[in-house]
């Protein structure tokens, strides 16, 4: 039964990828955000547990800065913004540069080019906020030599394992290396050592130290990983962040250079790096909470699937 199962659904994602990809051929990528704007449009009409449960967390996460007007909004935006992107991710493979530079606008590039001349390497710090894969492929087709780590994934059903299985193979035509690492870091050393780019979230669910900070109106953990590696290796870390603007089109930023705490207690700076960070973060989430919004009924799937560090410490 089970292998009868794995069959039909292999065989309609199969059939409907490649109707979606005639039509996205015709139109073009303005189509994949039409589509993931009414099936977010749709699902937050027809599924109201999400709609509740991603309004509550918003609630829980600003307390009363917004109020339930603007908070609807927001749960609404978050919920589009969180289709549009998969939608997005199962269209990797078809973008080159021509299309990608189309579609995403760059602000701070000298950024990246002043620190590779440094010869150590970029921590390219992103977190999971917009379409944060977009980055990668931009710069990997500009040349320039890109990793992203990448951790364990969890599936709480067979199609779920599919659709990640497709997005994989989207990904892994595009002129960026994933690396799967857990235990062992020295693939992230050495390309770190040849002078390349690593993308690490900020907000990711792997690491072995963490830092209970405050993020709003909660307590969230986050990893020291980025800033520990920064130092080991003298990377210099780049916070980036990418705005979905009109329709189909991004901005993509790439800041300063993080400057990391000159503090003696390498505990105290690690959390003295790990708040800067989340501060910088919450600067881009107040101007736009719904590329944020997303993640909260994310990581709430993951918990009910198996996470084994949740974002949030409080209740």
């Amino acid at each position: 039964m089970k292998q009868k199962t794995s069959l039909f659904i292999d065989m309609s994602l199969k059939f409907f990828g490649l109707m979606l990809y005639l039509i996205f051929y015709l139109l073009g990528w303005r189509f994949i955000f039409w589509v993931g704007k009414l099936t977010g449009d749709i699902i937050f009409y027809i599924n109201r547990s999400l709609k509740e449960m991603t309004k509550r967390e918003l609630e829980i996460l600003f307390g009363d800065k917004y109020d339930d007007r603007i908070l609807n909004y927001i749960t609404k935006k978050s919920i589009e913004h969180y289709y549009i992107r998969n939608i997005e991710t199962f269209f990797l493979g078809v973008l080159n540069k021509k299309r990608i530079q189309k579609i995403v606008h760059v602000e701070g590039l000298k950024n990246i080019e002043e620190s590779l001349s440094k010869g150590k390497g970029i921590i390219l710090l992103l977190s999971h906020f917009g379409s944060f894969l977009l980055p990668l492929p931009f710069l990997g087709f500009l040349g320039y030599k890109v990793n992203q780590i990448t951790g364990k994934q969890l599936h709480k059903s067979l199609i779920e394992e599919r659709i990640w299985s497709w997005r994989k193979k989207e990904a892994e035509k595009l002129p960026v290396k994933f690396m799967q690492v857990e235990k062992f870091l020295r693939p992230i050393y050495n390309a770190l050592k040849k002078n390349e780019i690593v993308a690490i979230a900020f907000d990711g669910r792997d690491g072995s130290k963490w830092i209970v900070t405050s993020f709003y109106q909660r307590k969230a953990l986050f990893s020291t990983g980025p800033f520990e590696l920064a130092r080991r290796t003298g990377a210099i870390i780049i916070p980036t962040f990418i705005i979905r603007e009109k329709k189909y089109t991004h901005r993509l930023i790439f800041e300063m250079p993080l400057t990391l705490s000159e503090n003696s207690d390498i505990e105290r700076a690690l959390s003295e790096d790990t708040i800067h960070f989340a501060k910088l973060l919450t600067n881009y989430i107040d101007k736009y909470p719904c590329h944020f919004g997303w993640l909260l009924f994310k990581i709430k799937k993951l918990q009910k699937a198996g996470i084994k560090y949740a974002l949030f410490q409080d209740k």
